[in-house]
């Protein structure tokens, strides 16, 4: 290390320049790096989406859902397989294990799907390559004077292929307006009358909508083309087409029906603010595409449909986007940052009592950033609010406060001997150079073991590892390169010790203390470790947790009514829970949307609303809800007016992302696996009764499966082979008849609408009406459905969830007031007491509970393979046990104090961030401890006495030591003080290690030498 140091004192300009070459770059790399508020949690997951219109849950399971889960089945890097059944839609969800890739998991699906047996018609899709959490920018299309229907229409053709086309966007999913149709409206009486059938009718109109191609011929040196246009294009058209021709006269459609144009079933409904039914546009973020960049696009392209390709009387109007929660977390990063760096230039110049040598120092703080950058552009890595948040500056100038003040301490007392400055500087470097590399990879390696998470954990904090890696290895390289040049200019004309009297005063009762810790070093390390165990026991009164909720600044609301409602009776709730959630001051916009969109993307019924809940930054909320846990606790009240609707709170990104890691729409769940589906719902109430006593659990909701009233037409054969009439014959009746068939499509232009034939509304709206469809025998007969079959209402199930080829039902709840972990493993001790599970029938506590689990198992294992590497690297640095021994073992007595004081205090549970926080406490505590060894070995090595040695390292490296712990503390200061959006994952983090340097400093100054006195001996080996 010293020759580093004696190079770059030899060419200080090369090093000038080399610097120069450094902030060059890492300001263009800065500028191309991509920041994002949260990294993507989501595990890879394909998603297929099959429709079948028309049939119920158990149909589709049975002949869509379950084919297509086995035809997936094998497929290699599986983590599971989960699907939904409801009506008319089937949804399987593969997710694979972290690592697989997209390119990968998705050919994977596409060489099994033509495999996969499905019934005739039935097409499957594959969900856009965007993860749950993708969804960044949502607009609504407002127009003065056109109905929803026609916005429908301009949003599905016009907007979502110009989105589509912008680079980086997945999808561009409509939602809310009808959707066109053209639609034939038939009579029976008058189809009954002229001797048809409804397949007659809709086969007349399939076969009277086409185009043809008859080649070309030439003449006259030309060549032509020969077309046969027949396809309808309007209302008349369709009218006019000839069903039949009775006694020469020609039997038109329009005798037998009507031709209008409509809209098609409704499976969902979005309002905005007002307006009851509106038109929605959600855009999703391929995956891997960096954020702000894509969303530069979409709002270029939002200006361009505005001003230049749609109607006048038609605007798009964003009312989310992700840039927003960007620029608003940046803004909290830059704050915490910036108090952050200034408490830690504060603290320098305090204790070296010169603003040129607290400067010097503060200079590694902005290149280390920028060092750190280079490297996150070269592996094209994106920056997020933890990565860049959780960066502590004292830490990273920790290394430069020691080489800094052992040359200015230097210069100072061998002011007036022969020696060059440079020559001073050299020698000082020397005394600290080694132990410097070795704290800073002791601090590298207390974040190594982070890249060992997996899951969620890992996705999160390994790009603050990245930054924390890169920034330390780029102070390091600043602290032996620049900051010897500087010095040298700086302080070329020496430099004068003033007498600091705050410090002095510390030292002189510092110096009373060590004394008497020295005199009885088995009393202080034995009161150290009293000390520890006294703050082991509050470990049971902290709690646990996955994460901290990441504030997106924003709500989400859930309603969940009774499974069997009506879309009619969903649609006149929802606008009332509209008005309630905009009566708020602190919300801004308010969107619904009811049901499902129309291609399925949202496995969903009637009975399901979700709101978008926009809020005013915090910092404008004067009235008398401050907190956002406030505000939603009187939403809450006021929406108890709706009887039987449950409601549930969560954010927009974090629902999305809590859908997909536990299959149902809620974060925390407790599944239970079998194949009856009474017995299901049976064990389901059980548990939800068992839940709803626990302390601390609330909004518990059996996601109850049966109860769906349908009204079933059982064929009967006896009486239709009577007459000749084949089932299939029936089934078309009722397809098409009540349920609506899609004949041909009406081709206008580049767009394409539905032909649909059905019974007119008066004949199909009731059981009675129904059996009075009159259906045509080869014989020419017109007899009732009711006379070949018998109709009746029955229950089945609404939907039907499964997972690994086993059905499933769910009992969703949340955890309000109390530590996740405590409640569910409250949850669970009940359960298992009082519910006794079937042969072939289990449980399973899935959602953050199991990443919970995970992550505390994973974290069980990092912490004691963390110390093990610390210790190896002290191994190395001191060629013997005793002192890599004794500094592990002050770290341990003292480090972890403040922290679990500090969860305690603050009602902070125990979660992934506050572990991470510990392992990077332990490397930054062991630096203070090698600064002090290395220096008492140093001062034994030139003669002097141990008992010497030890009392005067400690004196002489108070201030050092004072200085690295304090600023690395102060540095995190803010982000641990900090409330408000972007602060909840980096909080835990930073007040972990503020509280636990603080312990470490106050505890470690006695306990270190009272631990080096007991086990220095004489004819120790001595590594500096």
């Amino acid at each position: 290390m010293n020759r580093v140091v004696a190079a770059s004192l030899g060419q200080p300009f090369l090093v000038i320049l080399m610097m120069l070459v450094l902030i060059g770059a890492g300001a263009r790399s800065l500028q191309r790096l991509p920041v994002d508020a949260y990294p993507d949690l989501s595990p890879p997951i394909v998603e297929i989406i099959t429709q079948w219109p028309g049939h119920t849950a158990e149909e589709v399971e049975r002949l869509i859902t379950v084919p297509m889960e086995i035809g997936m089945t094998g497929i290699p890097k599986t983590d599971n397989v989960r699907s939904i059944s409801l009506y008319g839609l089937s949804d399987v969800v593969i997710t694979f294990h972290e690592g697989a890739g997209d390119d990968y998991t998705r050919q994977q699906v596409f060489n099994l799907l033509p495999g996969v047996s499905l019934p005739s018609g039935v097409t499957p899709s594959v969900s856009p390559l965007s993860s749950p959490s993708g969804l960044i920018y949502r607009y609504v299309l407002q127009s003065s004077d056109r109905s929803p229907m026609e916005l429908k229409t301009l949003e599905a053709w016009t907007i979502e292929p110009q989105y589509k086309s912008v680079p980086g966007v997945a999808d561009d999913s409509g939602f809310g307006g009808g959707t066109m149709q053209y639609q034939v409206l038939l009579d029976p009486v008058k189809v009954a009358g002229a001797g048809l059938s409804v397949q007659q009718v809709e086969a007349s109109l399939t076969a009277n909508n086409s185009n043809a191609g008859g080649g070309f011929y030439s003449q006259g040196g030309q060549f032509y083309y020969v077309r046969g246009l027949g396809r309808m294009e309007t209302l008349e058209d369709i009218g006019n087409v000839v069903l039949a021709v009775h006694n020469g006269t020609p039997i038109l459609l329009k005798d037998v029906g009507r031709v209008t144009i409509g809209i098609a079933p409704r499976l969902g409904e979005f309002g905005f603010e007002k307006q009851n039914d509106a038109v929605e546009g959600v855009i999703l973020l391929r995956k891997g595409e960096k954020t702000q960049d894509v969303l530069k696009g979409v709002e270029a392209k939002t200006k361009e449909l505005n001003e230049q390709i749609l109607p006048k009387d038609v605007k798009v109007v964003p009312f989310y986007d992700r840039s927003d929660l960007i620029a608003l977390t940046t803004k909290v990063v830059e704050d915490n940052l910036l108090r952050g760096m200034v408490l830690v230039v504060v603290i320098l110049i305090f204790f070296l009592y010169d603003f040129r040598a607290g400067l010097i120092v503060a200079t590694t703080i902005p290149l280390a950033l920028l060092f750190a950058f280079i490297c996150l552009d070269l592996q094209q890595a994106s920056a997020n609010l933890l990565s860049i948040g959780a960066i502590d500056f004292g830490i990273l100038v920790d290394g430069a406060v020691v080489m800094v003040e052992n040359i200015y301490r230097q210069i100072a007392e061998r002011k007036g001997t022969s020696l060059s400055i440079k020559e001073v500087i050299l020698d000082a470097a020397a005394e600290v150079d080694r132990p410097l590399f070795y704290a800073v990879a002791v601090i590298v390696a207390s974040f190594l073991p982070i890249y060992v998470l997996s899951g969620p954990s890992g996705t999160l904090f390994k790009p603050m590892a990245d930054t924390m890696v890169f920034a330390l290895v780029g102070s390091l390289i600043v602290t032996l390169v620049l900051l010897p040049v500087l010095c040298a200019h700086f302080m070329r004309n020496g430099v004068r010790e003033r007498r600091n009297a705050v410090f002095e005063a510390i030292k002189s009762v510092y110096t009373k203390g060590l004394d008497a810790c020295l005199a009885r070093p088995w009393w202080t390390t034995g009161a150290a470790t009293i000390v520890l165990a006294v703050s082991l026991l509050l470990i049971p009164f902290i709690g646990g947790e996955f994460m901290p909720q990441l504030d997106e600044g924003a709500l989400w609301v859930r309603a969940t009514m009774p499974y069997t409602i009506s879309y009619d009776e969903s649609a006149k709730i929802t606008p009332q829970i509209r008005d309630i959630l905009r009566s708020f001051p602190e919300v801004t916009t308010v969107a619904s949307e009811l049901g499902r969109p129309d291609d399925g993307t949202d496995s969903t019924g009637f009975f399901n609303v979700e709101f978008y809940v926009g809020l005013k930054p915090y910092s404008e909320w004067t009235g008398r809800y401050r907190t956002k846990a406030a505000l939603t606790q009187a939403i809450n009240q006021k929406l108890q007016s709706f009887p039987g609707i449950i409601f549930n709170y969560t954010q927009p990104a974090e629902d999305a992302v809590d859908e997909a890691e536990s299959g149902l729409k809620s974060a925390l769940a407790v599944k239970v696996f079998g194949p009856n589906l009474d017995t299901l719902q049976q064990k389901g109430k059980a548990i939800k009764q068992i839940l709803e006593k626990v302390r601390g659990i609330h909004d518990v909701t059996l996601v109850k499966e049966l109860g769906q009233p349908s009204l079933t037409i059982k064929i009967n054969r006896a009486a239709i082979a009577r007459y000749g009439v084949n089932v299939d014959d029936i089934n078309a009746l009722i397809t098409t008849a009540i349920g609506g068939d899609v004949a041909t499509q009406v081709v206008q232009q580049e767009k394409q609408f539905d032909l649909v034939v059905r019974l007119d509304r008066p004949y199909r709206d009731t059981p009675e009406e129904i059996g009075n469809i009159p259906v045509a025998t080869p014989g020419g007969q017109q007899i009732p459905l009711k006379e070949f079959a018998d109709i009746q209402v029955t229950n089945g199930a609404s939907f039907i969830y499964r997972q690994n080829n086993s059905r499933y039902i769910g009992v969703q709840f949340s955890v309000e007031g109390r530590d996740l972990a405590g409640a569910v493993e409250d949850g669970i001790q009940q359960v298992n007491k009082k519910v006794v599970m079937p042969q072939g029938y289990h449980l399973d506590w899935g959602g953050e509970y199991t990443e919970y689990t995970a992550s505390r198992a994973q974290l069980n294992v990092i912490l004691p393979l963390t110390l093990a590497l610390i210790f190896l690297l002290l191994f190395t640095l001191y060629s013997n046990f005793k002192f890599p021994l004794i500094t592990v073992l002050g770290v341990l007595l003292s480090a972890p104090v403040g922290g679990i004081v500090a969860l305690w205090l603050t009602g902070t549970p125990f979660s992934v961030s506050s572990g991470i926080g510990f392992l990077a406490l332990f490397g930054v505590s062991v630096q203070t401890a090698v600064v002090y060894i290395s220096y008492v070995n140093e001062l034994r090595r030139s003669g002097t006495d141990i008992t010497e040695a030890i009392r005067e390292g400690a004196i002489l490296r108070l201030r050092p030591i004072m200085m690295t712990a304090l600023v690395a503390a102060l540095g995190l200061l803010p982000a641990a003080l900090s409330t408000g959006v972007g602060t909840d994952t980096q909080r835990p983090f930073a007040l972990v290690i503020v509280s636990g340097l603080f312990t470490r400093l106050l505890i470690s100054i006695f306990l270190m030498p009272a631990l080096y006195a007991l086990v220095a001996r004489p004819d120790d080996r001595l590594e500096v």
